[in-house]
């Protein structure tokens, strides 16, 4: 019979939040690509300025960020709560970032 090992066990939760944290980054720069492109379309359309870009720029510089935030909190042994936070943030952003595209075909 093989022994417990809680080191083992938490490695490979570390593993397994690692992969999630991958996938999610995956999923954001999608839309952020996506955003992207459609800000350009728009620009072009429309006439806008530069700035447009700016709500897509600062979430392409601020998710990594709530990454490495979340995986300090996650080695402090509060793996929920960093679950919970790289879904949250995930969510605030891309439905941040549509809403934006929204209002710029409103102009």
């Amino acid at each position: 019979m093989k022994k417990y090992d809680d080191e083992i066990t938490r490695k490979g939760l570390y593993l397994y939040f690692i992969l999630y944290q991958i996938v999610m980054l995956l999923i954001v720069y999608a839309t952020i690509y996506t955003s992207f492109v459609a800000t350009g379309l728009a620009v072009s359309k429309y006439d806008l300025t530069f700035m447009m870009y700016l709500p897509a720029l600062l979430s392409l510089a601020g998710y990594p960020i709530v990454l490495y935030r979340t995986r300090k909190l996650f080695l402090q042994e509060k793996r929920l709560r960093a679950v919970v936070w790289v879904m949250g943030w995930a969510w605030v952003i891309i439905i941040g970032l549509y809403w934006h595209l929204s209002h710029i075909t409103t102009l």
